[in-house]
């Protein structure tokens, strides 16, 4: 139980220390005149904790037919057939064309 506990402290201050260094690297120009620190990040905490939260947008009904009727798109596919032909046609052409040098020997 004392590693839990230990490994759960050990990881909070280690967040911690990440927040810490990444609001000292944030540049802010012209927006305060106060150095970035430990007093800066915890004034930017709180304010985020302190700040209110929009209202969750309605939720859309729609069925499956006009879901994908409105998604049609009239471009080609991400894989053209012909292109995938051309390619591994090229490739068979290349495999036969190209010299086996090493232990691979014709059998006989």
């Amino acid at each position: 139980m004392l590693t839990f506990v230990l490994w759960v402290l050990g990881s909070l201050v280690l967040a911690a220390v990440v927040f810490l260094v990444a609001n000292v690297m944030e540049r802010r120009e012209g927006q305060d005149d106060e150095a970035p620190g430990l007093g800066r990040f915890l004034r930017d905490f709180r304010s985020g904790l302190r700040r209110r939260r929009a209202a969750a947008p309605a939720p859309v009904e729609t069925g499956m037919d006009e879901f994908f009727a409105a998604t049609i798109e009239d471009a080609p596919g991400y894989v053209d057939p012909e292109e995938l032909t051309d390619a591994l046609h090229r490739a068979r052409l290349q495999a036969r064309s190209s010299w086996h040098v090493g232990s691979v020997r014709k059998p006989e």
